[in-house]
């Protein structure tokens, strides 16, 4: 069977804990070689008119007494935990379905002719028994889950098409042909792999906050090989920025540059051609702004509000997006001594714990931030907004957003695990670096995230 029409870019991305788990109890399913079923249910986000992503929200594995019949040859689930599969997840939660099934032989799965049966009568009975009609998304691995191919099927059952599974933080499907120019340019980082170089070439950044954290990082990240960037910022560039914005100029703040066209200037001066920069001089809680990154493969906040970490926050966990939250805070000591703090968060895809959980948003101030002017300027009288900016200098910016640039590295190249997320705080002048339990994090009873 072929597909007869086009159809968006789809794609089924899983969780890097989810699939760990998911994974380890596909192994433990059998005893020797039989095949073996899993079941993934999931949400389906339209994230634009061209990209529909499937995103689980549940997984099932059935333990050996569910099989009417497995064998290395074929397999057969009762009726009854059949039942309840539907009754639980498709009939109540109203979720897609996908069936992912083992052949019993290393490399590379071929969907079989039975196969190619059994589903297209399923996606049938899926769409004349609900609703929704619920898509049936079938994946194949060999007996070790190393290889695989997946496909979706249209609702009646007559066709289907390839879709992309990523089990990893990230959606790339990198294009392996770079320029000879490309290579020159990152020849000395050739040591993290040339894979490495060409996911961070397709990676693309919603970066909301312009300001002195943002506009380092995006010099950073884009001199490592970022290329695709959406930039959001309703602010423009002033006197008091100069010291903390690189390259920034007296011309820009004199005539008001947006900080959106500012940080795309430094990222066109990377890349005079080759790079995609979509600049948005608004406030996140935009909604064309939230669609951008929405579709984007990494969110970061490198603001110094909660309200815009609150809806950052609230993307993330609706879209399963990678959120990397930078933020950096000083005071000063009764001896009148300072006190710096930078510090790097990034939760857990999908959920688990969130930016709420370790207080990096208050609801309380976040409802103000985001308040009209006029009840913002009532607050503000009353002292409940405080009415200068914080304290902030160069060189701790750069110390926050090197960080988080290096920690973004380290997911695209895979030697940094941060399934359990990351919450590491620099304090100086101790220079000590504290790092979160994240299982602490994760059982606060957050009603934000359920962690």
């Amino acid at each position: 069977m072929n597909n007869l029409k086009k159809s968006p870019q789809m794609s089924l991305h899983i969780p890097p804990k989810m699939w760990h788990q998911f994974y380890r109890a596909m192994l433990d399913a059998r005893t020797t070689n039989e095949e073996v079923i899993g079941f993934l249910f999931c949400k389906r986000h339209q994230v634009s008119k061209q990209q529909v992503r499937y995103l689980p929200q549940a997984w099932v594995v059935p333990s050996p007494d569910c099989y009417e019949r497995q064998s290395a040859s074929g397999l057969v689930i009762k009726q009854e935990f059949h039942r309840y599969l539907i009754e639980t997840f498709l009939a109540k939660e109203k979720l897609d379905v996908v069936h992912i099934h083992t052949h019993a032989e290393s490399g590379k799965p071929e969907f079989s002719s039975v196969d190619d049966h059994y589903e297209s009568e399923y996606a049938r009975f899926l769409s004349s028994h609900f609703p929704k009609k619920p898509r049936l998304i079938s994946g194949v691995f060999d007996e070790t889950l190393q290889q695989s191919q997946f496909r979706i099927w249209d609702r009646i059952g007559q066709s289907f098409e390839p879709i992309h599974c990523s089990q990893s933080w990230f959606e790339l499907t990198p294009d392996v042909n770079i320029s000879n120019q490309t290579n020159l340019m990152f020849a000395r980082q050739q040591v993290f792999g040339e894979g490495v170089q060409n996911q961070l070439g397709e990676l693309t950044v919603a970066l909301i906050g312009c300001g002195g954290i943002g506009a380092i990082f995006a010099e950073l990240l884009g001199r490592l090989g970022v290329k695709k960037w959406v930039l959001i910022d309703p602010d423009h560039i002033e006197a008091v920025n100069l010291n903390r914005l690189p390259a920034a100029t007296e011309d820009m703040a004199s005539q008001q540059w947006y900080k959106v066209h500012y940080v795309k200037h430094l990222i066109k001066r990377i890349y005079a051609t080759g790079s995609h920069v979509k600049a948005i001089p608004a406030s996140i809680a935009d909604e064309a702004a939230k669609q951008e990154v929405a579709a984007a493969d990494l969110i970061v906040v490198a603001t110094d509000n909660h309200s815009s970490r609150q809806v950052a926050q609230e993307l993330a966990l609706d879209y399963m997006r990678p959120l990397v939250c930078l933020g950096t805070h000083i005071d000063i000591k009764p001896d009148n001594t300072p006190r710096m703090y930078c510090r790097i968060t990034v939760p857990p895809l999908g959920g688990g714990w969130c930016l709420m959980c370790g207080n990096m948003i208050n609801l309380h101030r976040a409802a103000l931030e985001s308040a009209a002017e006029e009840i913002h300027h009532l607050a503000n009288r009353v002292g409940y907004v405080e009415g200068i900016g914080d304290p902030a200098v160069f060189w701790l910016n750069s110390l926050c957003a090197s960080t988080g640039v290096g920690v973004i590295h380290s997911l695209v190249s895979g030697f940094l695990d941060a399934d359990n997320g990351i919450d590491w705080i620099y304090e100086f002048p101790g220079s000590n670096w504290h790092k979160t339990n994240p299982e602490y994090l994760g059982s606060c009873g957050c009603y934000f995230c359920g962690g």
